[in-house]
């Protein structure tokens, strides 16, 4: 069932599906807007909206000789037609496209990176746990995912069809009836179709997990204070060693044979002041 895009699916899977996990996200109230805002601030990304009289170029992104990065949208587009180009620019950067000028050309968008970004974009704007989500479980109309997704009628048809047609391996004509249906109301034949391919999804989903590096910065982000009953791998001597820094401490409390071993935020809590929750902890167990 592989595709040429299956790799730019994964791409963004890989990275969005732990983060919407680790974060506990709503897949019914799911928009792109809270991964896209933490990438764009984790890696000091800025965005400025455009306008070009002739409205020529839809996005721009531009890296500087320093490393610096921007990207830019056509302010006067409507709100679904900027969130594709938001999403497209952000994915010459997460796809580690070569260059340091990429142009969305109204007109022309033939090149390679160019065709990969706009993959992207659908699959960031509508990742398929959440069209399950929306369309299998909620039975949401045509028109309320799009709008719940911020994309337009346009953008979400080809993205029910790209989905379908490829994990149900049927050519694209076979699927186009199907969405014209539910566009018009009926939504029967296509919760058919997602039913069958519901497993697939599901297990895909299930695939992806946050890495406990990652769990951990977060959760220590959130708390102050976390112990191997929140994640087990602090369990573990080597990965204890892994995650201690100037800001991240780690440590044990031993006491009647049991062991609580447990991790704090430097920057909230002293050496003293961890020990002391960490022994609360255990007698409080």
């Amino acid at each position: 069932m592989e595709n040429p895009f299956s790799k730019i699916s994964s791409v963004v899977k890989s990275q969005l599906y732990p983060f919407i996990k680790l974060r506990g996200l709503s897949l019914l109230s799911y928009t792109f807007e809270d991964f896209f805002n933490y990438v764009i601030k984790e890696n000091d990304i800025k965005v400025l909206g455009h306008h070009f009289s002739k409205r020529n170029i839809e996005g721009l992104t531009v890296i500087d000789s320093g490393g610096g990065i921007s990207l830019s949208y056509e302010k006067e587009n409507p709100i679904a037609r900027q969130n594709f180009t938001k999403c497209h620019e952000l994915g010459h950067f997460l796809l580690g496209h070569q260059g340091s000028i990429f142009t969305e050309l109204k007109d022309n968008q033939s090149s390679v990176e160019e065709v990969e970004a706009n993959y992207f974009s659908a699959c960031l704007l509508m990742p398929e746990i959440v069209l399950l989500s929306k369309i299998f479980y909620q039975k949401a109309t045509f028109q309320e995912v799009a709008s719940s997704l911020s994309v337009s009628s346009e953008a979400l048809s080809i993205r029910l069809i790209d989905v379908l047609s490829h994990l149900l391996e049927k050519q694209r004509e076979v699927i186009q009836p199907v969405i014209h249906h539910y566009q018009s109301g009926d939504n029967r034949a296509i919760i058919n179709l997602f039913n069958k391919v519901h497993d697939i999804i599901v297990s895909d989903y299930n695939a992806y997990e946050p890495d406990p590096k990652d769990k951990i910065f977060y959760l220590l982000d959130q708390n102050d204070f976390i112990t191997n009953e929140e994640l087990s791998e602090l369990a573990q001597t080597e990965f204890r060693s892994s995650i201690s820094s100037n800001k991240i401490g780690t440590w044990a409390y031993y006491d009647k044979g049991k062991a609580i071993f447990y991790a704090w935020n430097k920057e909230k809590l002293t050496d003293k002041e961890a020990y002391l929750k960490a022994k609360n902890k255990h007698y409080l167990s």
